[in-house]
């Protein structure tokens, strides 16, 4: 039972760190997965005596907080280009140095 308990944690430690990406879809799937496998686990292993009937309500709990949490660690979007520039600017003019006294007649 110890075994199985420490594969289904590690297997949720690691579909919710797979649960990382800029698509919300993504971490809402993974994030549900990986908290219904912890909630399974933890349901089965609180009800073991009973033969570990907490299974299923523990994957639904667990399910659907995992979904929120999933959806909630989307990191916001990035943009890769820089914003256009205000209207009616101007680069400012480039500076220009005064010819060397004598150089020229």
């Amino acid at each position: 039972m110890v075994m199985l308990m420490k594969r289904v944690l590690f297997t949720a430690l690691a579909l919710a760190c797979a649960a990382c990406t800029p698509d919300p879809a993504a971490n809402t799937t993974g994030g549900a997965v990986g908290g219904a496998a912890v909630g399974c686990g933890v349901g089965a292993a609180v009800t073991a005596p009973l033969l570990g009937v907490g299974c299923v309500p523990g994957a639904i709990i667990g399910g659907a907080t995992g979904g929120v949490a999933g959806a909630a660690s989307t990191p916001p979007p990035a943009y890769s280009y820089a914003p256009p520039p205000a209207e009616g600017y101007a680069p400012p003019p480039a500076y220009s140095y005064p010819p060397p006294s004598g150089a020229y007649p």
